[in-house]
């Protein structure tokens, strides 16, 4: 059985309350660097694609779930998502303006999710910029959120939790992103230091 085959119908719901937030500061940046090209990496429930469409952003996304790209293609929204192996991207060089992708490198192994941001920098145009979202916990993360990030992290047990610890074990971001041809345009934080969202510019080699 696929890893999201039971998750996948409520993702979305037990989720929203502390990815909504991130979702609209992900649309108030769109909206403020007017980007048109716009790919989602490992999109999931398509709930961030179908944000940008109720404001008139057309975006596409990318993910290997079968169970995730269902519910993407369901209500009076739908997602424009295709299956794809995110380390190995279906797309020509230097194709988009933004690439983004949230919640998604903390839980691959390290050379996978190096492997995907590699992917990512390789279809952005030059000039273009990734948008990255995941966890950044340090000794300014409350205790609470803290908690309840390896508490969920532990919940969805197996290689999923493995992958975090390690993760965390190799600096987060930082590690993941050592040496790559990106230059940071601006940071936010959220769940009281817990989660940080990066946006990368994309220098030229």
């Amino acid at each position: 059985m696929e890893e999201y085959q039971q998750s996948a119908k409520y993702y979305d719901a037990v989720l929203a309350p502390f990815i909504r937030p991130i979702r609209r500061r992900v649309l108030h940046l769109i909206k403020q660097y007017r980007y048109r090209a716009i790919l989602d990496v490992c999109c999931g429930t398509g709930d961030q694609l179908k944000l940008l469409k109720q404001h008139g952003f057309e975006a596409e996304g990318i993910d290997l779930s079968d169970a995730m790209l269902e519910v993407a293609g369901r209500g009076a929204v739908k997602a424009d998502c295709t299956r794809q192996d995110a380390t190995q991207m279906q797309y020509a060089e230097e194709n988009f303006e933004l690439v983004m992708t949230a919640f998604a490198l903390h839980e691959k192994e390290h050379t996978a999710a190096r492997k995907i941001v590699e992917e990512m920098v390789r279809v952005a145009k030059e000039g273009g910029d990734l948008l990255i979202v995941d966890y950044a916990l340090s000794e300014k993360t409350s205790l609470l959120s803290k908690t309840l990030i390896y508490f969920i992290e532990w919940l969805a047990g197996g290689s999923h939790y493995r992958n975090f610890l390690d993760y965390l074990g190799k600096g987060g971001l930082p590690g993941l992103l050592e040496g790559m041809p990106l230059a940071e345009v601006e940071r936010h934080y959220f769940a009281r230091h817990g989660v940080v969202l990066l946006l990368l510019r994309k220098e030229n080699r």
